[in-house]
């Protein structure tokens, strides 16, 4: 019985670290459980990396030439298709004309909804006179038979862009009055030898750029001057 003593004491102190240790290995606590998802990820595209550069694209669509813009124009002035001829006026600038090379403030300017009919017989001054100084003083019919249309531009022998063929005492300033134009010359020389040379006439229409187009801004009337 003494012997066993020991024996049991040991037994009975072992009891309360057995105990101790299977808590520490079975019990780890209550159990936490994550708050569901109430969202869902951003997009790659919502990302704070910034998205990749798009090459810019020229959209505008090449101008024709002006020579095609001016040749519809000198069809409409031959026909004295005036609604045709309205329609191209810049509507900004509105349609000058100039009864000589050199452009002035006494030139008359219409805009696209003013433009006179053939029909109208009030006289307007379109300027002086080469020589006299008179003033030009004629309704919209004799003006235009007189400074627009007093040949057959549409069938002229010379056309020529950005330069003139025709050149008299009178220079064309018409680049100065519209630096961003471009303009076409309907030319026909001089028929006769013995004017020495001096009969010769020539229509310029001047259009400035719009878009991918072409707008009237003057149809000038030249030729030789004293």
């Amino acid at each position: 019985m003494r012997r066993m003593l020991p024996l049991l004491l040991a037994a009975l102190l072992a009891l309360p670290f057995a105990g101790c240790g299977a808590a520490s290995d079975n019990d780890s606590g209550p159990a936490v459980k994550e708050a569901p998802s109430t969202g869902s990820p951003a997009p790659q595209s919502q990302l704070s990396s910034p998205p990749s550069a798009i090459p810019a694209k020229n959209l505008e669509k090449q101008r024709p030439p002006v020579t095609e813009a001016a040749g519809e124009v000198v069809e409409a002035l031959r026909d004295r298709d005036l609604s045709r001829l309205a329609d191209w006026i810049d509507p900004e600038l509105g349609l000058r004309f100039s009864p000589y090379a050199h452009l002035n403030n006494g030139d008359l300017v219409f805009m696209p909804d003013e433009l006179p009919s053939f029909r109208d017989a009030s006289k307007r001054v379109w300027g002086s006179y080469d020589g006299s100084g008179e003033p030009i003083e004629l309704t919209f019919r004799e003006y235009f038979e007189t400074f627009v249309y007093d040949q057959d531009f549409a069938g002229a022998p010379n056309v020529s862009e950005g330069k003139l063929t025709g050149t008299g005492n009178t220079p064309f300033n018409g680049l100065e009055v519209y630096p961003d134009a471009s303009f076409v010359e309907y030319h026909f020389p001089s028929a006769e030898a013995q004017n020495s040379g001096m009969d010769w006439k020539s229509l310029i229409v001047m259009f400035v750029p719009n878009g991918d187009g072409w707008r009237l801004c003057a149809i000038v009337h030249s030729h030789w001057t004293i």
